[in-house]
């Protein structure tokens, strides 16, 4: 049965017992603990102006913090009385500058490039890519699709593969009905007869960029026409040769002729299989081998099938189209692609997984611009979620800030409140539009984030409005803002100045986070005590005037509240059952050592957290993309990363021999397992000239190079050269002014293991003695990279925040050793969260950094709350007592605060993305740890070996510290009242 106590009637103190005419004053004079005082309202404006001063006889510390808080009281009074005495202007100009700042977004653009992303920009990676765009452009773009299946060498795999050419090859796309034909890169056909097969001249490609396969030997071909034909005959028939659209698969070995396919048979497909070794399409030889993926074998070496195969379709660029302006940017590449060719993409894309198939068949599909195309769709693909968690947030918030009856209910508060943190996101996003910062994918966190922040700021506010007690509704708002704005200042001046902090850092999307959340977060703060300040003072006009929670125009007449609205659920426990039980001195022990295996654990489960971080991870695991990468990965597991050797300005031929031995030395180096130089296959392709001159001079480089270039045998080396003007067969090749060597690293699991490659790659191409430009490049190089960076990044940005933090606890608690002691509970709980990290699978990489550093500002209000209502209560017996008092004053404050910072991340525990996931599993752990050490272990510590309360000072016997005005109306909400500890009637343990 619910029923009012006259203790509640008389109203209860934040310790659970009714407040005395005189409590004493904390020794910071108030700045957390608010009053009800007798002075006027002129007297204490009056009051208010009056300029701190230190006393020079207390501590320093005490001193400089009593005139930090103070001197920011007295400004955050006379705020709050200016914000009441006009609150609907002062509500309307919020609305207006966040519209200002909003426009900013007209200029919004986002940036989804991994390597413009994780890469510091100044590093060695984007030098030479940057080298490479402009030396090595490449118009080419690769769309694969996946077959896969129990065995895709069948009669009735290949026939569908026959089905999905016959739909690429006639389907029309675009507002200008682009086909493949259209589209496709086309390359002649040059016949071969060459014994040993060679690998096709394209690979895989990640981010929208193509690389090429390399054959596995320099063996030339001793049929290569341009060795038997003379150079005119061979170059006439080189020019009528057809130009074919580049498209590879299996079918080539059926020459695309659809009679044959259809009267294949299963026994007939493994035959052709491990016979054919020509192309009937491009006339080239082919491994036919190497576009299967699981392949099984019998005990004599013949293919008995696969699991997978490949199918390639190879488009080019219209750069004619590109300079009219007629282009999109793939925000995977970076590239400028024709706006008809983007299209197709799109379209291939949708009609390949639309593509019916048999049930035993699946397909996987992926166009070059899947990966820009799928990152910006998984941005705004979890919206839902922060619709969700808006909705919920707005019901706990209602919950928290009012009660349970038709006219003390602050729903449309509750609502304006979560309104003006969607103001702060568009000030942050129009703000940082204006001044050209992109928005990248982890950015996707800020509104939930900020949503956190804002709420944790309402409670602050709405925590002095109640403890003001009722009166003039300007000096009210004034004593708010005197004792809120202080707390506010310090949670979110830590937050701002850590992430401003972190704006410092060489990764462009941490610091593209980084100024987004600091000019957010800032925001929340100016509208919470602004724009929210101005309608909790319109909302208790309503609540005065006994009108309808919800529908503000309906008053009740003759209303009283129910007794079972009027009763604090959360304080009750926490006085009369949770202190007692932990406080006890078993339960002490007991925590203490369960403490201590918790942190000893944390510690062995963070030294086996590794460093790792892979752009693939932001690709939504619900995606299309997803699923060809993990078929990729799967089927065709790649033997090592690729990658080049650039050189430009080199002395050639004089350079062959040192180049020929910079080779050699990279495969004794035993960081790489092949080297593919155009120099050693052209050293062999002229030794089978006829008329062979050992002596090679540059002009006879560059004449047989033109033909070189243009034979079965050094086709595929076309691609590694710059060249001031154009090939022609019949004529000798112009000067070489840049070529590049292919490379494949051995596996390299590990960090250490990436930077020892990557430092070995880059000490023996210093000592190759040439003059000239000379870098090593590879797209694996930016994951190395960015693996050897981000730990520093980590590093650094705990160790300031924790520095920035630290330093504004102790200034705020005034006490050395209680801000030791939180600061070793942050530091217990972000040991948690690294062990946490461990356990779900999560590794050290750009968003856990930033998450982790959250995670820091986090814990640190859980401890420093209690920590604060340790030092507060003086006068009782003993630890105990204090520990005891200090749970009961700020306990359910601290909890509802960890609540809704778990409310506003849970509903992230169905996303897809990477970030959202991430931030999902380190903030329910930081703020589940964080109560954890806060709420539990520290007030035993506290009771054991906590420091000495606040020694009184003169202002602790002034009229106005001590002077309060009790009334059985003062307080609407007990989860808001005063932090009040007597001497005399703290409940015992």
């Amino acid at each position: 049965m619910c029923s009012t106590t006259e203790e509640e009637k008389n109203g209860e103190s934040r310790a659970g017992v009714r407040s005395p005419p005189r409590p004493p004053e904390d020794a910071r004079g108030g700045a957390v603990f608010p009053r009800e005082t007798n002075v006027s309202m002129e007297d204490a404006k009056t009051q208010s102006q009056v300029p701190p001063e230190i006393n020079f006889g207390e501590s320093w510390l005490s001193g400089l913090s009593r005139w930090v808080t103070q001197g920011m009281e007295v400004a955050f009074e006379s705020h709050g009385r200016r914000v009441a005495t006009r609150p609907f202007l002062t509500a309307t100009l919020c609305l207006a500058a966040t519209a200002i700042c909003a426009i900013g977004s007209l200029w919004f653009n986002t940036e989804l490039r991994p390597y413009r992303l994780w890469i510091p920009q100044d590093s060695e990676f984007i030098k030479v890519l940057d080298w490479q765009a402009k030396n090595f452009p490449s118009s080419y773009r690769q769309h694969m699709v996946i077959w896969e299946a129990d065995n895709v060498l069948t009669a009735q795999a290949i026939r569908e593969m026959w089905r999905l050419h016959k739909r690429v090859s006639e389907f029309k796309a675009g507002e200008k009905k682009a086909g493949w034909d259209d589209v496709c890169a086309r390359v002649p056909s040059l016949p071969m007869t060459q014994e040993e097969p060679q690998m096709s001249d394209y690979e895989d490609f990640e981010f929208g960029t193509l690389r090429r396969r390399r054959r596995n030997t320099f063996q030339i071909n001793t049929e290569d026409l341009s060795l038997t034909l003379p150079r005119n005959a061979y170059c006439d028939n080189l020019v009528s040769l057809p130009r074919m659209c580049l498209e590879t698969s299996l079918l080539e070995i059926w020459g695309l002729d659809e009679d044959k396919i259809m009267e294949l048979t299963d026994e007939q497909v493994l035959k052709d299989i491990n016979t054919a070794t020509i192309s009937e399409v491009f006339g080239y030889k082919v491994n036919f081998t190497s576009y299967l993926g699981s392949v099984q074998y019998d005990d004599a070496g013949n293919i008995t099938g696969a699991s997978a195969a490949t199918h390639i379709w190879v488009s080019i660029v219209d750069n004619a189209a590109v300079d009219r302006g007629d282009y999109v940017v793939d925000m995977g590449s970076g590239e400028h692609v024709d706006t008809a060719g983007y299209e197709w993409e799109n379209t291939w894309v949708e009609m390949v997984l639309n593509n019916s198939h048999p049930k035993n068949l699946h397909i996987y599909a992926r166009a070059a611009s899947s990966f820009g195309s799928v990152s910006d769709e998984n941005i705004w693909g979890d919206v839902k979620w922060l619709a969700v968690g808006f909705a919920l947030m707005s019901i706990f918030v209602n919950m928290t800030l009012g009660r349970r009856n038709l006219v003390e209910q602050r729903p449309m508060l509750a609502f304006l409140g979560l309104l003006s943190v969607g103001q702060s996101v568009g000030i942050s996003y129009g703000l940082c539009s204006v001044f050209g910062i992109p928005y990248c994918p982890i950015n996707s966190i800020l509104p939930i984030l900020l949503m956190g922040l804002g709420v944790d700021d309402m409670f602050v506010i709405m925590a002095a409005w109640e403890a003001a007690g009722p009166g003039d509704l300007v000096q009210r708002a004034g004593k708010t803002m005197r004792h809120a704005g202080v707390a506010i200042t310090v949670t979110s001046l830590t937050d701002v100045t850590a992430f401003a902090v972190g704006a410092s850092t060489d990764l462009p999307a941490l610091r593209s986070f980084c100024l987004y959340a600091a000019i957010g977060i800032f925001a929340v703060y100016v509208m919470q005590a602004t724009f929210f300040l101005a309608w909790l003072v319109k909302d208790q006009k309503r609540m005065e005037e006994k009108r309808n929670g919800f529908f503000w125009f309906y008053t009740h007449k003759d209303w009283t509240p129910s007794a079972c609205s009027q009763v604090d659920l959360m304080k009750k426990a926490f006085k009369h059952g949770f202190c007692p039980f932990i406080l006890s001195t078993p339960v002490r022990v007991i925590i203490l050592f369960g403490s201590g295996c918790l942190v000893a654990s944390s510690v062995w489960a963070t030294l086996n957290l590794r460093q790792e971080f892979n752009p693939m991870w932001f690709i939504p695991s619900s995606s299309y993309l997803y699923d060809a990468f993990s078929a990729t990965k799967q089927h065709f597991p790649e033997a090592g990363e690729r990658g080049y050797i650039y050189f430009s300005n080199v002395s050639l031929p004089d350079d062959i021999p040192v180049l020929t031995q910079f080779a050699h030395n990279l495969l004794d180096s035993r960081v790489v397992t092949s080297v593919d130089a155009w120099f050693t296959a052209f050293q062999d392709y002229m030794t089978l000239m006829p008329g062979y001159n050992a002596t090679l001079t540059n002009a006879i480089l560059q004449d047989i190079l033109s033909i070189f270039l243009q034979s079965s045998s050094g086709a595929s080396y076309r691609g590694d050269f710059t060249i001031k003007g154009k090939l022609d067969c019949y004529r000798p090749a112009p000067p070489v002014t840049s070529f590049r060597i292919g490379i494949t690293h051995r596996p390299a699991e590990s960090p250490a293991e990436q930077a020892a490659a990557l430092t070995t790659i880059k000490n023996l191409l210093d000592e190759v003695p040439v003059q000239g430009y000379k870098a090593a490049w590879a797209q694996a190089y930016s994951i190395w990279e960015t693996n050897e960076i981000v730990g520093y990044e980590l590093w650094r940005n705990i160790i300031l925040a924790g520095v920035v933090v630290g330093v504004v606890t102790m200034v705020l608690l005034a006490s050395l050793s209680a801000a030791f002691l939180v600061m070793a509970c942050v530091g217990a709980t972000v040991l948690g969260v690294t062990a946490t990290m461990w356990i779900w699978g999560l590794t050290i990489d750009t968003v856990s950094c930033i998450a982790l550093v959250l995670a820091i500002g986090l814990s640190v209000d859980y401890a420093a709350h209690i920590a604060h209502g340790f030092l507060a209560a003086r006068g009782l017996e003993n630890k105990r007592e204090r520990a005891c008092a200090a749970l009961e004053n700020a306990g359910s404050a601290v909890l509802q605060g960890g609540l809704s910072t778990l409310l506003s991340f849970v509903l992230l525990a169905s996303s897809s993305s990477h970030v959202f996931i991430t931030f999902f599993k380190i903030f329910t752990a930081a703020s589940i740890l964080g109560l954890y050490y806060g709420l539990v272990f520290l007030p035993v510590v506290l009771s054991i070996v906590g420091p000495e309360a606040y020694a009184e000072t003169e202002n602790d016997h002034s009229p106005q510290s001590n002077s309060i005005q009790t009334h059985p109306e003062a307080h609407t909400n007990p989860s808001f009242t005063p932090d009040v500890v007597t001497m005399k009637e703290a409940s015992p343990v």
